[in-house]
This record gives C-alpha cells, structure tokens and sequence, in this order.
C-alpha cells in the first residue's frame, strides 16, 4: 500500500515538497504540521536542546538579528509550533535548520545520521513527484529515521560530557535570555514561564521548546 502513496498529503491534498517535514504512519505519508509544513521535526527539537540551546542558532535577514532558540520559539493561537524573528515576525526555520545540520557540537555520527535521514525522506519526495511510485524508498527513509533514534539515544549529552571534563555537572543556566533590540525597535515581550511558585526546571524548559517531543519507547 506504501509504494501506491502518492505526492500529495491525504490529511489537507496539497502537494508534498522535499522541504517539507513528513511522517510515515499506516503505509501513508503526509505533512507532520498541515499549517507549517515545514516545522521543525521531534528529532530536529531534540538535538537543538541538547546540543545547541547556548547557540545562536537562527539569523533573520532583514533585521541581522542573531536569536537563541528560546527567543524565537512560540505557539499561534492554533497551538503550533512556530520559531519566528522576535522583531520582524519572519519564519527562521530554515536559518535553525542549517545551524543544526552544520554545528559542530553535534557528535559526529549523529550529525550523519540526521543529514542521512533528511536526504532519504527529500529523496522519497522527489521520486513520487518525478515518477509516481516511491520504489521502496518509504523503507528506506523509515530504516534512516530509526537509526538516527537508536544513534541519538546512545550519544552522549552536552552534560554527561561536562562531568567527564570537569567531574561534576555543568551548572550554567539554559534559560534564553532576552533578545537585544536594534536602535529604534523593542523586541517583543515574552512572559516568563513558571511552574508554580518555582523557577522552570531543565525538564520544563524542554517541555516548552518542544512540545512535540516524545520518548521513544
């Protein structure tokens, strides 16, 4: 039933494109998030707040604005996921995406495990807009998906990598701080996000940058 899907996602019929996130689910593949095809994966999520929470990793063009991933994430009044400039409101997804794939602190047999799983789901794509069938590539990029799973939850952490340097566990805060604006402009205010009467936790704060995520059993 896989190999008959076609480039279009079942869920809204709009042409899938190789730049859109997908997911595989019942031999069908469709957009992870109709509203923003092209949002950030679970996997993506993950590996940006383990690996690259400290980084600048988005750049907005128009304003020169270097953001950290905290000060770009937000929800729209649908409850999706969205990372845009602070200032300006322009979708930075793609500036994330190209910090993730190209950021040194990513180990090294992670970083080729993504790349390798973004290129089979692209090379899918590709093959039911030129061709019509997927010729076995939805096992393929499904194979490319699990293994970056299994590489991830074996890889160490920018913590447990700390304590092997230093002998005792990285205590600089992961909360974001806030964006500086440019001359002339205030960037937008971002309630802080307790949890109680408490500060949020590194398990909060996980929560809040990525909600999608969930613990592959």
């Amino acid at each position: 039933m896989a190999e008959q899907q076609t480039a279009t996602c079942p869920h809204c019929s709009r042409m899938l494109s190789p730049e859109d996130t997908i997911v595989f689910g019942y031999g069908l593949l469709g957009h992870l998030n109709c509203r923003r095809p092209r949002v950030l994966s679970a996997e993506e999520c993950t590996l940006l707040f383990i690996y690259c929470r400290d980084h600048q990793v988005a750049e907005c063009v128009r304003c020169t604005g270097k953001f950290r991933l905290g000060e770009v994430a937000s929800l729209d009044p649908f409850g999706i996921r969205s990372h845009g400039c602070p200032w300006c409101h322009t979708d930075l997804t793609d500036s994330i995406r190209a910090h993730l794939y190209g950021c040194a602190m990513l180990p090294a047999e992670v970083r080729r495990r993504a790349q390798t799983a973004r290129e089979a789901t692209r090379s899918l794509v590709q093959s039911l807009q030129v061709r019509g069938t997927a010729d076995g590539l939805v096992r393929q990029a499904e194979a490319s998906l699990h293994a970056l799973r299994e590489t991830m939850r074996q890889a160490p952490t920018l913590s447990a990598t700390s304590e092997t340097k230093t002998g005792r566990a990285d205590q600089t805060s992961v909360l974001p701080r806030p964006p500086s604006a440019p001359p002339g402009r205030r960037p937008l205010l971002r309630r802080d996000r307790r949890v109680g009467n408490r500060q949020p936790t590194v398990l909060d704060r996980r929560r809040q940058e990525c909600p999608r995520f969930r613990a592959e059993g």
